[in-house]
């Protein structure tokens, strides 16, 4: 374990970009929606997890619904120490049958993966054992972050060091093992789909990336949801897992959470918080009235 570890690590640090540099900040103000009754408040933001240094999205509404909440709750508690990690990307990254990438692709396919990845600097040999929905994770966060796109200045790590500041509880909807697990459980075909996009479209995918975070910034969050609806298509059951089945059990856990009193102030990705089977809209079906904060 401590092996595999160590290869992994070192595949990701060689690939580390030095920090950007700081530009002028760009105003940003991304959409915010809320459901209360007589006693509860609940603040609905979506995330972006990687975003660029200069973007002041955290004030005006935003930081107005936040400092009024009691609460933060996020997709996911931060990892404080990520070689706690360890064990469960043995347990649900590592193939279970052996299988390395090179025997998942073919020959073509894999010469251009491998390619994809030293020109993102990641070493393929220490990944060909892991499994595809990991790879494309650990590939996608370099590729962010080599285009100036940084997990510090991403909102769930803003919103979390602000709430710590201020004392706020900070909860979660999951697990690191069950989203490992909600993974792990994707279509192999469609995880696959995912390398061949980052050996042949991660330029296309990267400009995507952008464009919804420009949509994010100026509170479009239509134009959001239609980006990724149409990204979706090719991978049904990923965006069951991933999306809508998620949806539906946040909402649920939403609607029980206004029977108690309190502000909350729930950070999940932007994802979530747009197009069919979004978290309003199953909050809306189970009778609650969902209104967008205007700022």
């Amino acid at each position: 374990m401590r092996r595999f570890l160590a290869a992994l690590a070192s595949a990701l640090a060689l690939a580390a970009p030095a920090a950007p540099a700081l530009a002028a900040p760009r105003d940003a103000d991304p959409a915010l929606w809320v459901v209360r009754d007589a006693d509860t408040t609940i603040y609905l933001f979506g995330t972006v997890h990687f975003l660029p240094a200069d973007l002041a999205w955290f004030d005006d509404g935003v930081a107005d619904a936040f400092n009024a909440s009691d609460e933060l709750r996020m997709e996911l508690l931060p990892v404080e120490d990520p070689a706690s990690l360890g064990p469960l990307i043995l347990k649900l990254a590592v193939d279970p049958k052996g299988r390395t990438m090179s025997q998942r692709l073919s020959p073509e396919d894999h010469a251009a993966y491998v390619r994809a990845l030293t020109e993102l600097g990641l070493p393929a040999a220490p990944l060909e054992p892991l499994e595809p929905w990991f790879i494309v994770v650990q590939a996608s966060v370099v590729q962010y972050m080599k285009a100036g796109m940084d997990p510090k200045s991403g909102a769930e790590e803003v919103l979390t060091q602000a709430a710590r500041k201020a004392g706020k509880t900070v909860t979660a909807f999951e697990t690191p093992e069950q989203q490992f697990a909600m993974l792990d459980a994707t279509p192999e075909a469609e995880q696959l789909a995912g390398i061949r996009d980052l050996a042949y479209n991660r330029e296309e995918g990267l400009a995507l990336m952008s464009k919804m975070i420009d949509h994010w910034a100026r509170g479009e969050p239509d134009e959001t949801g239609r980006i990724m609806n149409e990204e979706m298509k090719e991978t049904p059951e990923t965006a069951r897992i991933l999306l809508t089945d998620r949806n539906a059990r946040w909402a649920a856990d939403l609607k029980a959470r206004m029977d108690r009193p309190g502000v909350v102030f729930v950070a999940v990705g932007a994802g979530h918080l747009t197009g069919k089977g979004s978290v309003q809209e199953q909050l809306t079906r189970s009778g609650l009235k969902v209104e967008r904060v205007a700022y």
